[in-house]
């Protein structure tokens, strides 16, 4: 996946994903928060997987986003409301994390766009996992796992991402 393909999944996941000045997880633990302006990071290291796009050629990226979050009836959201915005169209807005109680999490559906050999674009069923983790520093470890169903990129592509405060 290209670099804009990446930044549009993560800002319709972080956005595919960056955010935030309060600390990810508030000091009592009890309520989590990710709130502020974050730095979000991709492809810190080497992708893996087993579809074709992992061989795709794509270099360490930095984005800017705002996250605000809002805990109700014992549910935790973190939402990206501002940075840039996906460059996939068909990843649904807003982006949104859940807190699973370890980690901000998020699920997408949408159209992988696998780019062939000679640059033409196919568009394929994918999901991607997304969580982000809390790091004693105040950083949050991140990790994109998508299943691409169908279509030449067919398989898995895993890649580690990192969000610190801007």
């Amino acid at each position: 996946m290209a670099a804009d393909r990446l930044r549009s999944l993560v800002a319709a996941g972080a956005a595919s994903f960056a955010m935030a000045p309060s600390l990810p997880l508030t000091a009592s633990a009890d309520t989590p928060s990710w709130n502020g302006e974050y730095a979000i990071t991709f492809m810190v290291g080497p992708k893996s997987g087993t579809s074709m796009a992992v061989g795709d050629p794509e270099s360490q990226h930095t984005e800017n986003y705002g996250f605000r979050s809002s805990c109700t009836s014992g549910k935790c959201v973190a939402t990206i409301v501002s940075g840039p915005p996906p460059s996939n169209p068909t990843v649904p807005l807003p982006v949104q994390f859940t807190w699973d109680g370890s980690s901000w999490s998020q699920v997408t559906d949408f159209q992988w766009d696998c780019m062939m050999p000679d640059t033409t674009i196919q568009w394929s069923p994918a999901r991607s996992t997304v969580h982000y983790t809390p790091q004693g520093n105040g950083t949050l470890a991140g990790v994109m796992h998508t299943d691409i169903s169908s279509g030449p990129c067919q398989g898995w592509i895993e890649m580690d991402m990192t969000a610190e405060r801007a």
